[in-house]
Formats: structure tokens, C-alpha cells, sequence
């Protein structure tokens, strides 16, 4: 079976990990297929390839428990965020109150009136 799992890097006493697809049978450390990212404990930083990712899951790879994490986390941090402007306060305003929110009426400008006319 093909797993998706971290392969120790780094020097001792500091490890990084890359995330990489390997035969389950093989060594953490033993050769792998492809590498679809990296990740640094001790600054938490994690690149991951999401479309090797999901190209490996969709051919039957079993992501490893920490490696699911962190796609998790991953996905998490980089998913978009649907564009709402914010009001004074910094909240943010639902889109479906703007939806429902009447336009403002524009006065229509008025022709000035000559010196000394009434009104």
C-alpha cells in the first residue's frame, strides 16, 4: 500500500520532515516516490502541494494520522474566504444584509436661482 508520510531531516536535536509518498513496506528514511511538501516543527511552517496531494489520495495513498493533521491544518490556513467588506466597528457584515439593504435615493441637483428670487 502507498501511504503519505513524513521522512525525517535536519540535523540532531532539529528535525524537519518532508511529506512524502512511499511504499509502506520501505524505511521512514528509505527512498520514496515523490515528495509533495515540507514541514518544520519548530516553526510550525508547512508547504504542501495540494494538488499531488489530492492526485495521491484520489490513487488510493492513506495519508499517515500526523500527516492528515496537517493537510487539515493546511487546508484550513489556506482556504478562501468569502469577500465581505466590514463595517466601522471591523465586523464583518453578512452578505445577505447588503442583499436586502435598500440603495440610498440621490437628490436630484437643483437649478440654481437667480440673485433676489423667492422661493
Amino acid at each position: 500500500m502507498v501511504r503519505i508520510r513524513l521522512r525525517r531531516m535536519g540535523v540532531r536535536s532539529r528535525p524537519t520532515y518532508r511529506v512524502v509518498v512511499i511504499d509502506s513496506r520501505k524505511a521512514r528514511d528509505g527512498e520514496y516516490i515523490e515528495s509533495v511538501g515540507n514541514y518544520d516543527p519548530r516553526t510550525k511552517l508547512l508547504n504542501l502541494n495540494p494538488e499531488r496531494v489530492e492526485h495521491w489520495i484520489s490513487m488510493g495513498a492513506q495519508p499517515s494520522d500526523t500527516v492528515s493533521r496537517l493537510i487539515r491544518r493546511h487546508s484550513k490556513q489556506h482556504a478562501q474566504p468569502a469577500a465581505e467588506p466590514a463595517t466601522a466597528a471591523g465586523e464583518l457584515v453578512p452578505a445577505e444584509t447588503l442583499a436586502a439593504t435598500p440603495e440610498p435615493e440621490v437628490a436630484a441637483p437643483t437649478e440654481p436661482t437667480p440673485e433676489g428670487a423667492t422661493q
